[in-house]
């Protein structure tokens, strides 16, 4: 559900821009065919963007063409312990994450979603099993029935609703020829998306303003058709004889005149000439907008739900605290065969809890799912010892020793002590148990050593590109007889 809320506030939010622009610099221009497509593609635009994440929350730091020089000097202190680990970067928290109102108002979103969507799909069933039943008769390829309800003088789809005797007549004539344009333009197709949209959108004022203005753009679009088919001043005489006449329309209806004030204005657009081309060049000020919207929701994660830190209950019992390394949005690394890490690492902390349960200890993950963690969230779990997983990377498909962080210069000086402490004694029993390892090195760059409240390792199994999609339960098995092994001395 926090994931719809922020797709909700994302999608609308855009909407409200581009409209905004729309309004200020385009409504006034007369490219109606270009402004009626710009419309739709601007609320197709923003019920997609949301979707668009691009990651930027950690760096492959054996990418020379994403380096820094504050990376290539951390490359480098990493490069000389043989331990190119991807670096998670910590992130700020965000103030919605700290609420559960919008779970409440993601689920009361969705359901009026569901009900104007429900609405749309009954009317439209409604209204095409009446047309199928009605009597029609075609003229010049199109068909046309009797106007029925409230429906007169309009287009649906392929039927034109207008009296049949009344098609030979010059009045008629015109009347046919507005709504057929209709057809032919494709705008009943437009306004059945644009509703459909309307059910998404629907606490968004914009959208109904959209609405609105695709009809006015419809209109403009056929009256200048016509007119050049039946002569400028023949058809406004025409529409001024409409203004007499009293219409009630549906929202499914192609109208031909609404009120006074838009037929001003539709006349006052026939008679005018058309913009000039260059004005088209107006339509580049959507790039930087699309652009600045593209940034600020597609590189800015959605808001995930609260973690609360687990306080250890240890009554005795040793406890340790296993960190999945990355998750969610966050791969980690990816090896030649698509495997990622944050699969990698949340099946090896899976299988190491099974081993160390067995031999008495009480273990906790701090998440036991595909889900992402803040950094400071997963440091506040509380225990014995904190030992985050990850993987290496090396394109070079060899196998790498163990390799292992301790916090270095934390606020907590005898957690530092006693973190390294237990990096040299784990390393010690790793070897001890048949496992190549590295001599273990101090880290400022990890948050999670950064934040964590006790004894906290980073712990590299190897290199990524040398594991398959099932780790070897020996391997587990000899690693967390080490860990128990370190953490009973």
């Amino acid at each position: 559900m926090n994931n719809l809320f922020s797709y909700s506030i994302e999608a609308n939010v855009s909407l409200l821009i581009l409209v905004s622009l729309f309004v200020l610099a385009f409504r006034q221009l007369s490219f109606f065919r270009l402004n009626r497509f710009l419309l739709i593609a601007l609320v197709s635009f923003c019920s997609v963007v949301p979707f668009l994440k691009f990651k930027t929350d950690y760096v492959d730091l054996n990418d020379p063409k994403t380096k820094s020089n504050q990376e290539i000097a951390l490359q480098e202190q990493l490069s000389n312990s043989n331990t190119p680990l991807l670096i998670e970067s910590e992130q700020q928290p965000n103030l919605w994450d700290k609420l559960e109102l919008k779970k409440i108002l993601a689920y009361a979103y969705l359901l009026i979603a569901v009900f104007f969507l429900i609405r749309l799909v009954y009317r439209c069933l409604k209204l095409a099993f009446r047309l199928k039943k009605m009597d029609f008769q075609v003229h010049q390829g199109i068909k046309v029935i009797q106007p029925f309800n409230q429906f007169n003088n309009c287009s649906i789809f392929h039927y034109i609703v207008m009296d049949k005797n009344a098609i030979e007549s010059h009045e008629g004539k015109l009347i046919f020829a507005h709504e057929a344009q209709h057809i032919l333009k494709g705008h009943a197709c437009d306004k059945l998306y644009i509703e459909l949209m309307c059910c998404f959108f629907w606490i968004n004022p914009a959208i109904y303003w959209v609405r609105k203005e695709l009809h006015r753009l419809h209109e403009f679009q056929v009256d200048r058709a016509v007119g050049e088919c039946y002569g400028k001043t023949d058809y406004a005489s025409f529409l001024l004889n409409l203004t007499q006449q009293h219409q009630q329309l549906d929202y499914m209806q192609s109208r031909i005149l609404k009120n006074q004030n838009e037929l001003v204005e539709r006349i006052d657009r026939l008679m005018r000439n058309l913009s000039p081309r260059t004005k088209g060049y107006q339509y580049l000020l959507f790039v930087p907008c699309i652009f600045v919207l593209i940034v600020s929701f597609s590189f800015i994660n959605p808001p995930k739900e609260k973690i609360t830190a687990l306080t250890a209950v240890k009554n005795g019992v040793k406890t340790i605290v296993l960190d999945p390394g990355h998750g969610g949005k966050d791969n980690g690394a990816t090896n030649s065969k698509g495997l990622k890490e944050k699969d990698l690492t949340l099946q090896a902390c899976k299988m190491i809890q099974n081993e160390l349960e067995k031999e008495g200890f009480q273990v906790v993950l701090t998440h036991s799912k595909d889900e992402f963690m803040m950094l400071k969230d997963r440091a506040a779990f509380t225990g014995d010892a904190l030992v985050s997983i990850h993987f290496d990377v090396d394109p070079s498909n060899t196998k790498l020793p163990i390799g292992l962080f301790y916090p270095k210069a934390v606020e907590l000086p005898k957690i530092q002590d006693q973190s390294r402490e237990f990096a040299f004694r784990l390393t010690q029993n790793l070897k001890n148990q048949g496992l190549s390892t590295q001599k273990p090195v101090e880290s400022h760059s990890h948050a999670i050593l950064r934040g964590a409240k006790i004894p906290a390792l980073i712990v590299s199994l190897g290199n990524i590109n040398t594991f398959s999609d099932t780790l070897d339960p020996q391997f587990i098995s000899a690693f967390a007889k080490a860990i128990k092994t370190s953490l009973s001395e």
